[in-house]
């Protein structure tokens, strides 16, 4: 591990505008519960793991030559993301028998690509890879809402990364391709604004709802948006806080004073950030001697444990490590998953 500070002055102004507590962390979470799903685009299935002991609770598989990418959960249910194959979906997992109870299916080329549940779990979002387009679904009927433009104006888009208001009116979506950042009516898909924000990648939204946290990957940077009280209006830009290599999931935990942003240097990082002080921590996940690469991360919501995939390295050394953020940030658990486990999250 290496501590690094930011230099730019600006940059500790606008974090400091955020408002973050100079509180500890609540809580010591020092049990997770529920199980931690993955999805292992290598070998076209999901495992989940017990959250606290680290034991496989069990696997299911998903449709040949899916690659399975992202995971959300919402209402009982594992929402996956079938990003290949002859039949690209999100298949929806009924974990009260760990079968799949349904898929809601999209034209091939589309790649569904990565999933976010929203705060009530009432919809689940999904990128559109292959468009510049993302799919919303009802959680209740599992089924599609709709297939929303991300920017009517534009057609070079491709949609990467789509989440949601608290209150579940915006869909804040990330296009790399057309290098912005937009907002829509999640329900009806109804355009409300674009920004320009080159390289953007992923996206966090603050619990206030007032700031928009983008990781521009290929910029090697992490970028700030400060929102309007009305998502309906565009802000007026956007202001990079961090330089990280290859920044691209990101999460915010602990009130909002933690942020872990996953990065797709060599060997496997994640990149933690106190916002009480702006200082970041960079995490080796594997030995620095490995080829490995990070996939995505689950935080606690008190913010003392984070879940990250990673995949490469030597042999079939992949799977899940576990960081401690109350114990320097140690890796203190592997779970094994041999392939190329990617996306993550928790079931209770």
């Amino acid at each position: 591990m290496k501590q690094v500070r930011a230099a730019a002055f600006s940059a500790l102004v606008v974090l400091g505008a955020i408002g973050v507590s100079t509180s500890a962390h609540e809580g010591s979470e020092a049990s997770v519960g529920g199980t931690m799903w993955a999805a292992n685009r290598g070998t076209n299935d999901i495992a989940g793991f017990d959250a606290d002991t680290g034991a496989l609770v069990g696997k299911i598989a998903m449709a040949s030559g899916a690659e399975p990418g992202d995971l959300a959960y919402a209402r009982g249910k594992l929402y996956v993301a079938e990003e290949s194959g002859a039949a690209p979906s999100i298949a929806v997992v009924d974990l009260s028998t760990n079968t799949v109870k349904t898929r809601v299916v999209f034209p091939v080329g589309s790649r569904p690509h990565h999933v976010h549940a929203s705060e009530s779990g009432a919809l689940v979002s999904v990128g559109l890879y292959g468009t510049d387009t993302v799919g919303v679904i009802d959680t209740v009927s599992d089924t599609l809402i709709g297939q929303w433009d991300s920017n009517p104006a534009t057609t070079n888009g491709r949609a990467h990364a789509a989440v949601f208001s608290d209150d579940e009116s915006a869909l804040y979506i990330a296009s790399d391709a057309s290098n912005e950042v937009t907002a829509i009516d999640a329900r009806t898909g109804a355009f409300f604004w674009s920004l320009n924000v080159p390289a953007a990648h992923e996206l966090a939204v603050t619990r206030d709802q007032k700031w928009l946290f983008v990781t521009r990957r290929t910029a090697n940077r992490i970028a700030l948006v400060r929102l309007k009280n009305d998502p309906t209006v565009q802000p007026s830009g956007f202001t990079d806080v961090l330089a990280l290599g290859l920044p691209d999931s990101l999460q915010l935990a602990a009130h909002d004073t933690l942020l872990t942003i996953g990065l797709r240097t060599r060997p496997a990082q994640l990149a933690v950030v106190d916002l009480h002080k702006f200082a970041v921590t960079i995490v080796n996940l594997t030995a620095v001697s490995e080829l490995s690469v990070a996939g995505h991360q689950w935080t606690s919501p008190g913010g003392r444990y984070t879940f990250v995939t990673w995949e490469g390295g030597t042999g079939s050394n992949q799977g899940i490590a576990v960081v401690d953020h109350e114990a320097n940030n140690q890796v203190v658990r592997t779970m094994s998953y041999p392939g190329r486990p990617h996306g993550i999250d928790r079931a209770p």
